[in-house]
């Protein structure tokens, strides 16, 4: 992947339908958790080019670099949260050439719960329905940036 901006990569709509906030917000908060631990691994240690810490880290920032975070997504979730709201159809826009970063960010992120469990990282597992939500929000993703139709969210809200 590279690490230049995708200028002329066109913006999809993906449909996030059913959206559980509760867990979507802890899902970001788990992820972002693990994320730090695995930045503060790399700033402490001598780096080990193909281990999944720094592939999953090289990932992160390529993609951080070439689409935005979706900021506005999260507030509209943490806005609706606040409002009481359980659930929420929502829309992110994701650029049309992210199929293959999602596919590797999905494998990767595997790979770092499974760690979590092992004891492998400070960083407990992810709590309960978190990787089925995260595989879940990827998957539409893939899915849609490749034409397929959007599927709600099948389980809890919680």
């Amino acid at each position: 992947m590279t690490s230049e901006p995708a200028v002329d990569d066109e913006l999809v709509d993906v449909h996030l339908l059913r959206y559980p906030l509760r867990l979507g917000r802890r899902a970001t908060e788990h992820y972002e958790e693990v994320f730090r631990e695995l930045a503060l691994l790399a700033d402490t240690q001598p780096p080990v080019p193909d281990s999944m810490p720094s592939r999953l880290l090289a990932l992160v920032g390529d993609l951080g670099r070439r689409y935005p975070r979706q900021q506005v997504h999260e507030e509209e979730r943490d806005a609706a949260l606040r409002a009481g709201e359980t659930s929420r159809d929502m829309v992110i826009q994701v650029g049309a050439s992210m199929v293959e970063g999602t596919k590797i960010l999905d494998s990767l992120l595997d790979e770092t719960d499974d760690l979590s469990r092992t004891g492998g990282l400070l960083t407990l597992g992810p709590p309960e329905g978190v990787a089925d939500f995260r595989r879940w929000y990827l998957a539409q993703c893939m899915t849609q940036l490749q034409g397929g139709a959007a599927v709600p969210w099948p389980g809890d809200l919680d």
